[in-house]
């Protein structure tokens, strides 16, 4: 019949061109759609009672303060599985959103179709817990007098329990996570820490600016994260950058007249990551007009070991001894320059928790490194006391000669078993280094069975570039280990690093095919240390001109556990200086296309100026005990910069692209 109709009518049109029997056809399609629809849609009165809750609800930790006999409400989840104990008793238990659980008694079946993480108001009173014994002190527990479900939870979040046990779940369940109480401390701690810095900073006359987070590109050392416009240049696409931080901005504020600027500012770095690192980040991000370095360590001490005092022990540091003291207004946090921290630690950011397991330069020994003339020095760490048999020495140090775990050459390391390898343990190092009188150097190192001694080369002290050295990573590996994790202090322990190179060779790239023992690096190519804004001592100005590895600047990192909290510098604000550094030392092209704006308000009266980002995350998994920062970001990226919850980064659709001059091929 239908298609009878449309048959007869195929050539009558309605103004808009559509046979009106198609279009009546079309409405009843729509109208059945709709009717589909509301036929899906829930029932009112099932979801009127998710909405409809008591306000005067309390946390656990209130009801404890109210004592037995109290009627009280909570707000919470169910935190396991109700237990049948009884004919009509059923007890659970109620987590609320600090993470606090109490025991619920119920005698009238109101748990009795609950399910694990279901979202509940219950109100009940207080009673005292029988205990067990009674050398058990009481605890409370609420008998359940009514029992409202907000919210039902899946089947999956009961199949997730066992990961619930662990206090680890799936990345794609962060939310599920975060509702354990160990994480709502830490993002509850993460937001003291920001609120106690802002104070800190505004009692020290700080003013908080936030700068613009589409930016430009520049070179400034990671890679960059780029955002496509829909604008064009000279027919070719147009980008955003975001920012890696928000240096030049704070710079031109310098250049503004803001006296002392601060952000809690987010970065974004494309960059492989590590249980320190995020292709997004946050940092506490200063600068100070009219301002040295000095006057930059002293505000970001003083904020640090408030810090330190009220979210945590408190902070220590060294003292002249090198012995571990706690850092008061009389014992600063002490400073270690950046060829000592080299040599002695190997690595530019030392853990000062073992500060007297020290590298050894054998050099006034005339022990040469003889592999590589370039990596000369020839160095030691001695492991004292670390092993009863050759059977411990392989289960707790073998790792330590694998050679995946060093970038280049891997130490030599020489377990001291019997008493013949007392004065023989050198001839283990003849294929790297020369010995001139091996019995001196064995009776000033006084090795015993039990002992340890591990040996490679280094550069020489005024070219020691490669960070960490193998002995400086080994050291690292040896403070890691179950095995020697004991011996470290209980202590956080701070050291500012200072005067280190302003600018190092660039390394050759190599392959793991390649797989050298040393670094190479390119023929008269530089790179700065840190950034290109950093100045140099004044000392060592002429350096810049003759040989500008040898230059030292004014930079300074804050180190605790051998992690770098936060570094700073003093800026150049001289605008020929600037240009300088850009065209003849970092042979930037056209530097005025990429930093212009930073020289020309350099030539329009910016005030000299120093600052100074602390990593925030760090700073928050140091206050929290853990080693991660992903435990202290509420939607941290997985190790590949993916986000498993809402699953980004995400592909986009050719026709999408075609709008912003992007094409896939």
């Amino acid at each position: 019949m239908a298609e009878a109709l449309i048959d007869q009518k195929e050539n009558t049109k309605d103004i808009k061109g559509k046979s009106p029997i198609i279009t009546m056809f079309s409405a009843k399609a729509k109208l059945h759609t709709l009717s589909r629809v509301f036929r899906d849609l829930p029932a009112l009165e099932s979801v009127r009672s998710r909405f409809q809750f008591k306000k005067d609800a309390q946390s656990i930790k209130q009801i404890w303060e109210r004592g037995p006999g109290n009627k009280v409400i909570i707000n919470g989840w169910i935190n396991r599985k109700p237990r049948k104990v009884g004919k009509e008793l059923i007890f659970g238990e109620i987590r609320d959103s600090s993470g606090d659980v109490v025991q619920v008694v119920d005698s009238t079946s109101l748990l009795k179709n609950a399910a694990v993480e279901d979202v509940v108001q219950i109100q009940g009173t207080i009673n005292m817990k029988r205990s067990k014994s009674s050398d058990q002190i009481p605890e409370l527990e609420v008998k359940l007098e009514s029992l409202s479900t907000l919210n039902a939870a899946d089947k999956m979040a009961a199949d997730l329990q066992d990961f619930k046990a662990k206090g680890s779940y799936p990345p794609e369940y962060r939310y599920l996570q975060l509702r354990l109480p160990k994480f709502q401390q830490f993002l509850q701690k993460r937001y003291e820490l920001s609120k106690l810095l802002r104070t800190k900073l505004d009692h020290m006359g700080f003013t908080e600016v936030e700068t613009p987070i589409l930016f430009k590109s520049t070179p400034e050392g990671a890679r960059e994260f780029l955002v496509p416009t829909r604008k064009t240049s000279q027919d070719e696409p147009t980008f955003y950058a975001l920012p890696q931080s928000p240096q030049q901005y704070k710079q031109l504020l310098m250049a503004s007249g803001v006296d002392r600027y601060y952000q809690i500012a987010r970065c974004f770095r494309d960059e492989d990551l590590r249980a320190d690192r995020q292709p997004e980040f946050t940092q506490v991000d200063l600068e100070m007009a009219f301002a040295s370095g000095e006057d930059v360590m002293k505000s970001v001490e003083q904020a640090v070991v408030d810090a330190w005092s009220q979210l945590s022990h408190g902070l220590s540091t060294l003292d002249y001894r090198g012995k571990i003291v706690p850092v008061t207004a009389t014992q600063p946090i002490v400073r270690m320059g950046y060829k000592q921290a080299m040599s002695q630690y190997g690595i530019d950011k030392p853990d000062l928790r073992a500060p007297d397991l020290k590298i050894l330069d054998l050099s006034e020994f005339k022990v040469i490194g003889n592999s590589n003339k370039k990596f000369s020095v020839f160095e030691v760490l001695v492991l004292r006391n670390a092993f009863d048999t050759k059977e411990t020495y392989d289960k707790n140090w073998s790792f330590l000669s694998d050679s995946t775990n060093y970038n280049y050459r891997t130490p030599k390391v020489v377990p001291i078993i019997t008493e013949d390898d007392k004065s023989k343990w050198f001839e283990q190092f003849l294929s790297i280094a020369a010995f001139e009188n091996p019995k001196l150097v064995a009776k000033a190192l006084n090795l015993q069975p039990g002992d340890i001694i591990c040996g490679s080369t280094r550069q020489n002290s005024r070219s020691l570039f490669e960070n960490p050295t193998p002995l400086g990573r080994l050291r690292q590996l040896v403070l890691q280990s179950n095995a020697y994790n004991g011996q470290l202090a209980k202590e956080d322990v701070a050291a500012w690093v200072v005067d280190f190179p302003l600018f190092a060779p660039v390394e050759k790239e190599t392959t793991e095919i390649d797989n050298p023992d040393y670094p190479e690096y390119l023929e008269d190519v530089v790179e700065s240390s840190h950034h290109p804004f950093t100045m140099v001592n004044l000392r060592d100005y002429s350096k810049l001109e003759t040989n500008p590895t040898q230059a030292l600047g004014q930079h300074y990192d804050l180190v605790i556990n051998g992690v770098e909290l936060g570094g700073g510098s003093t800026r150049v604000h001289d605008a020929k200086l600037q240009e300088y550094i850009f065209k003849d030392i970092l042979k930037i092209e056209n530097p005025h296309a990429v930093f212009g704006h930073l020289l020309q308000a350099f030539k329009m009266g910016t005030p000299p100026h120093a600052g100074f980002a602390i990593g925030f995350d760090r700073m928050c998994a140091m206050l929290c005990g853990t080693e991660s920062i992903r435990d202290v970001i509420a939607f941290p990226k997985s190790v590949t910069g993916s986000d498993l919850v809402v699953g980004s980064p995400s592909t986009i659709e050719d026709d999408a692209l075609k709008a912003y001059n992007i094409s896939k091929k």
